[in-house]
């Protein structure tokens, strides 16, 4: 064999091991959009990805409004350790994707300090990143595009039915927490099956607004299934996440 031969076999073998996938650990990454902006998010792979032959399920993570930035570490601060715990990943294993919404940027159109809905919003930057972002990471052959989850909390759950009313197609389930939709927009994605969060006494987003869509989903013959704390202020994300029937009910479900 010769020299040149052999320094192309190391080369190669080096660069194999350098874009290999890091498994159960969070992965930083950055990701420019088409207009040059840079998202900071982390993905994390089972233990389980490309072991089995099976294809792997997706839950994308959209943070609240205390976890904006870029050091991409705060949005961990909440749900995140528990969808990567190794008692979930072990019976629900899941490539976890959590990207991190600038401090001056909103997962949707908001009236700021109000937590409302802008009627018929344009897409926010953040969100363009996002939809960006996932398109990219589901050309993987290897995700099960029929399992592919959305769930936010706050700020995120906001986030959640937004990005529902513009990519519906993409989702086979979603669980928005203490969040709020434009309700001229749910008809878009009144097929997909949600699970909706609320605490009754929160006194930064008004439980009214996921009354309101459980509301419209029904004028529009469908139930969601909806559980509401009645002593829960505004931090009911991690009591909610942990609900004994969720993950089950979550993973159980394919996009039609």
């Amino acid at each position: 064999m010769s020299r040149f031969l052999k320094i192309v076999i190391v080369l190669s073998c080096f660069l194999a091991s350098c874009t290999s996938i890091k498994k159960d650990i969070f992965i930083k990454q950055k990701f420019k959009t088409d207009t040059g902006w840079e998202i900071p998010y982390n993905i994390f792979y089972p233990e389980s990805y490309d072991k089995t032959g099976n294809k792997t399920p997706v839950i994308l993570w959209l943070h609240g409004s205390g976890e904006r930035g870029d050091d991409n570490i705060t949005p961990f601060k909440h749900v995140v350790p528990y969808l990567i715990s190794k008692e979930i990943q072990t019976k629900y294993p899941a490539i976890i994707i959590v990207p991190q919404c600038p401090a001056d940027g909103y997962w949707s159109p908001v009236n700021r300090f109000e937590w409302t809905t802008v009627k018929d919003g344009k897409i926010t930057p953040a969100m363009n990143g996002v939809i960006q972002l996932l398109d990219k990471i589901l050309k993987d052959k290897k995700i099960d595009k029929s399992r592919i989850y959305v769930g936010g909390l706050s700020m995120g759950g906001f986030g959640t039915y937004d990005l529902l009313s513009r990519r519906h197609e993409l989702f086979a389930a979603a669980v928005p927490i203490c969040g709020g939709a434009d309700l001229g927009k749910i008809s878009s994605y009144k097929h997909i099956p949600l699970w909706v969060f609320h605490g009754a006494k929160d006194e930064v987003v008004p439980v009214k607004l996921s009354r309101d869509v459980l509301i419209m989903l029904e004028k529009q013959g469908v139930r969601a299934r909806y559980t509401e704390y009645p002593e829960g202020g505004h931090d009911i994300w991690n009591k909610a996440i942990q609900e004994p029937e969720l993950l089950p009910w979550l993973f159980s479900q394919r996009k039609k």
